[in-house]
C-alpha cells in the first residue's frame, strides 16, 4: 500500500463497542477492523497471567526447597527464557489476519495442525478450570474469614459456577470485551499485588533458606532447573494463542514492536510470580497455600485478595477459552466462534 492508502485505512478504522458480539471467527480480519496495537497485545498477555494461577506457579520453587534468593533467580530465568522462546509467535497474527492454529497449517498441513489444536484444547481447558478453581477457593476462603460464610462444597460449587458462567459470557461477546477485562486486570491486580509489600512487611523473612536438605531432587542444580522449567512453561503456554489476539493489529506494524510487546508482556508477569515466591516463604509447610495465605493476611488485605481472585479468574479464564473457541471452530467449520466457545466452556465446566 502507498502512504495515502495506509492513511485512508487508518482513518476508516473504528474500534467496535465492547457490547458488540464479535462476528469474526477464523476468517481473515479486514484492514479497517484492525484497531488494536502492540500495547493491547501486551495487556492481554500480562492481564491473562496477572492472576492467582500464576501466583500459585510462583510458589513451586519454594515448595521444591529453594531459598528465597534461589527461588527468585529460578523464576527470573524461567520467565526470561520462556519469553524469548515465545516472542516470534506474536508475528503471525498481523501478517495472516487469522489465529495461529490456521496459520500453522502452512507449516504442518491441514491434518498435522490438528495435533496442535488438540494440545491447545487441553491447555485451555486446564487453564480455564484452574483459574476458576483457584480463584473460587480464594473467594470462599476470604469470605469465610471476613463474613463468616461457611466453607462448604456447595458454596464452592456455586462460586465456581458463577465465575465460570461470567467467563463464558465475556467470551461470547468476544475480543473487545476480553481486552477490556485485561486492561482492568493489568492496572488493578498489579496495584493490589504490590500492596502485599505493605501487608506482609512485618512477617516477611528476607533470609528464608530451608537448607540443602530441603532440595526436592537432592541437590541444588536439578532442583533449580526443575523450578525454572516449571516457570518457563507459563509463557510458552501462550504460544498457541498469540495469533488469536494479535490478528486485530494492523499488518504494517513493525516486527520489533510485536516482539517487544510479547517479551515485556511476559516479563511483567514477574509481578505475580515473585508475589507467589515471597508469600510461599511466609506459609512454608502449609498444605493449602491459598487458605494459609488468607489466614496470615491483615483483614484489609484479605478483602483485596478477593478482588485479585475475582479479576484474575476472569482474565485467565477468558484468554484461555476465547482462543480455544476460535481454534475449535476451525477444526469443525460448522460451528461458529460462539457455538464452539459454548461447547468448550461447557466441557471445561
Amino acid at each position: 500500500m502507498s502512504g495515502a492508502e495506509l492513511a485512508g485505512v487508518a482513518a476508516a478504522r473504528r474500534r467496535p463497542k465492547v457490547t458488540e458480539v464479535e462476528q469474526h471467527g477464523i476468517d481473515t480480519i479486514p484492514d479497517h477492523l484492525r484497531t488494536s496495537s502492540p500495547l493491547d497485545l501486551f495487556r492481554i498477555q500480562f492481564g491473562g497471567a496477572n492472576t492467582f494461577a500464576t501466583i500459585i506457579l510462583g510458589t513451586f520453587p519454594v515448595l521444591l526447597g529453594l531459598s528465597l534468593v534461589q527461588a527468585a533467580a529460578a523464576t527470573l530465568v524461567g520467565v526470561v527464557v520462556g519469553a524469548l522462546i515465545l516472542m516470534p509467535m506474536g508475528l503471525f497474527g498481523p501478517r495472516s489476519g487469522t489465529n495461529n492454529a490456521v496459520s500453522s497449517g502452512a507449516h504442518f498441513g491441514v491434518r498435522g495442525r490438528v495435533v496442535g489444536s488438540f494440545l491447545s484444547l487441553l491447555t485451555a481447558i486446564a487453564f480455564y478450570s484452574i483459574s476458576v478453581w483457584v480463584s473460587g477457593d480464594a473467594l470462599v476462603g476470604a469470605a469465610a474469614r471476613l463474613f463468616g460464610v461457611p466453607d462448604s462444597e456447595l458454596i464452592r460449587a456455586a462460586v465456581y459456577a458463577v465465575l465460570g458462567a461470567l467467563v463464558i459470557v465475556v467470551v461470547i461477546y468476544g475480543y473487545q470485551f476480553m481486552l477490556l477485562v485485561n486492561k482492568v486486570v493489568v492496572v488493578g491486580n498489579t496495584v493490589l499485588i504490590l500492596l502485599g509489600i505493605v501487608a506482609y512487611a512485618s512477617v516477611f523473612d528476607f533470609g528464608y533458606d530451608p537448607g540443602p536438605q530441603a532440595y526436592a531432587l537432592g541437590s541444588f542444580w536439578p532442583t533449580f532447573v526443575l523450578s525454572a522449567v516449571i516457570v518457563m512453561g507459563n509463557p510458552i503456554s501462550f504460544g498457541a494463542f498469540l495469533g488469536d489476539w494479535s490478528r486485530y493489529i494492523p499488518a504494517e506494524t513493525t516486527p520489533a514492536r510485536l516482539l517487544a510487546a510479547t517479551f515485556f508482556g511476559q516479563l511483567a508477569t514477574l509481578v505475580p510470580f515473585l508475589f507467589g515466591v515471597a508469600t510461599a516463604t511466609i506459609v512454608a509447610g502449609e498444605v493449602d497455600y491459598v487458605f494459609a495465605l488468607i489466614q496470615v493476611s491483615p483483614l484489609w488485605y484479605t478483602l483485596l485478595l478477593m478482588v485479585v481472585a475475582f479479576l484474575g479468574g476472569m482474565s485467565t479464564g477468558v484468554t484461555s477459552l476465547y482462543g480455544t473457541g476460535l481454534d475449535f471452530s476451525s477444526v469443525f467449520p460448522r460451528l461458529s466462534r460462539v457455538q464452539a466457545s459454548l461447547f468448550i466452556g461447557g466441557l471445561a465446566f
